[in-house]
């Protein structure tokens, strides 16, 4: 004997039941159109409130931590933003490579030198020119040295005159 499925009789949405699926779909049409447009994976229809949490889980751009100044917007910070940092990583990108310390730490030494010049009654400099004064001292074309050294002796000889 074949049994078969014979479906029940379909009753008819009644109104309130036709305006609480159309509310519903409202709903959850922008829910839907979020997640798509967020990247999400999640097609799941019935599961819209995971996909409306994952925008608001993940951060935003805005609260990202800011990354660390460079070295030439730290030095451009010293000298109160007078000069802007491109001018700073100019001279820094040609005195690296002379160099035996990294960039970051060139901008240290640029500092050190600086403070210590003005311990000795030196009023005229700037980070700038301290940048500058230090790239002249260093030779292109010869191994790297060691910049603080350099920066020493000029402090030394900055004090002779």
């Amino acid at each position: 004997m074949n049994l078969q499925r014979v479906p029940a009789p379909k009753k008819p949405l009644s109104k309130r039941r036709k305006t609480a699926v159309a509310v519903g779909a409202l709903l959850a049409a922008p829910l839907l159109m979020a997640a798509t447009a967020c990247g999400s994976s999640n097609t799941d229809t019935n599961d819209t409130s995971t996909a409306a949490a994952k925008p608001a889980s993940s951060p935003s751009p805005s609260t990202h931590p800011s990354a660390p100044p460079g070295p030439d917007q730290k030095l451009a910070a010293l000298d109160g933003n007078l000069r802007p940092a491109d001018q700073y990583q100019q001279v820094l990108s040609a005195l690296a490579p002379r160099c035996k310390e990294d960039v970051s730490h060139l901008a240290t030494v640029v500092d050190t030198t600086l403070k210590s010049l003005k311990k000795k009654g030196a009023t005229d400099e700037d980070e700038f020119s301290v940048l500058q004064k230090l790239e002249a001292w260093v030779p292109a074309g010869d191994p790297r040295v060691n910049c603080a050294s350099k920066a020493a002796a000029y402090v030394a000889q900055r004090q002779g005159s």
